[in-house]
């Protein structure tokens, strides 16, 4: 089989692990990563003055800002940034401690938090208005933002949804937290691992290897964080209710264990004034990466 070379090589020169066998010339190429000084107002929130991210599009087309999961980061939006980037002006956000972008100081962030670093990030790339479309962890950022800025929120897409606690114990918080421990304790290699553990049951060989080299380049830091912004409170579906009152699609996969749709994006949609909730047959956590054709075609008669 003819593997274009442009497979071989991603942004920043990080090797394809992906097998021959399972490579088609069809697989887009990564854009490169690129740098955006943290605004120097907001610098003492940082463990650096760097933000790092992958774009694609014409600057002045509208803006979706991609918001990755937990154990991810901005390579993880390989379909969306090729597929969406003749229409819009496509930014894949790595989050503060993801993939070179410089980590948050405080050891416990919360909803505010990550909304503030959200604000940041777009203040370095000097972006307003945008619409949003996160994954999970990024789901959950993308609340927040929702909560602390709605004005600067077009519309908001959510895939693998997750929804704020509500009356979560502090016992059930330390078995989740010891839980993630351990998880990155084993290295960041075997942390590839875990892709079987978000994709569908017959998910292919090719899916199950580009998961698990996004999940390699994870930080603990950074992991940790995400992981916290899930246990954190002040974004329930009672709290949001009402206060996201501009269009909302949430795509969920059957299949998804980690954040299964009845218990978070059923519940979350109920609340929303513009809400829409959309389920894939045979599809995981990940439905930008399992079904990347159905759900672009979603994602851009949403965007518009």
């Amino acid at each position: 089989m003819f593997v274009p070379k442009s497979l071989a090589v991603l942004g920043l020169g990080l090797l394809s692990a992906v097998p021959a066998a399972a490579q088609t010339p069809s697989l887009p190429p990564l854009p490169d990563l690129k740098f955006a000084e943290i605004p120097p107002a907001a610098r003492a929130n940082y463990l650096g003055d760097r933000f790092s991210y992958m774009e694609a599009g014409r600057q002045d087309a509208p803006a979706i800002v991609l918001l990755h999961g937990v154990g991810s980061n901005s390579m993880h939006w390989r379909f969306q940034l090729s597929g969406l980037s003749d229409r819009y002006h496509v930014v894949a956000w790595n989050a503060p401690g993801y993939l070179l972008s410089d980590a948050l100081k405080t050891d416990n962030p919360d909803c505010e938090t990550f909304a503030h670093a959200l604000k940041d990030f777009l203040a370095a790339l000097k972006l307003d208005r945008v619409n949003l479309l996160g994954n999970s962890f990024g789901s959950r950022v993308a609340q927040c933002f929702g909560i602390y800025y709605p004005g600067r929120i077009v519309k908001l897409a959510m895939t693998g949804t997750g929804i704020g606690p509500h009356n979560m114990s502090e016992e059930q918080k330390s078995q989740i937290l010891a839980t993630r421990e351990a998880q990155i304790a084993k290295g960041g290699y075997a942390f590839g691992a875990r892709s079987s553990a978000l994709l569908a049951a017959k998910a292919s060989p090719q899916t199950i290897e580009l998961v698990s080299n996004v999940l390699r380049a994870t930080s603990p830091r950074g992991f940790m964080h995400g992981v916290k912004l899930g246990l954190a409170n002040g974004y329930s579906p009672q709290e949001i209710a009402g206060k996201l009152n501009f269009p909302v699609l949430m795509i969920s996969g059957r299949e998804d264990q980690v954040n299964p749709a009845n218990d978070n994006a059923a519940v979350l949609v109920k609340v929303l004034p513009q809400g829409k909730l959309e389920v894939l047959d045979g599809v995981g956590h990940l439905p930008e990466v399992e079904r990347p054709d159905i759900v672009n075609k979603m994602l851009r008669d949403f965007f518009g």
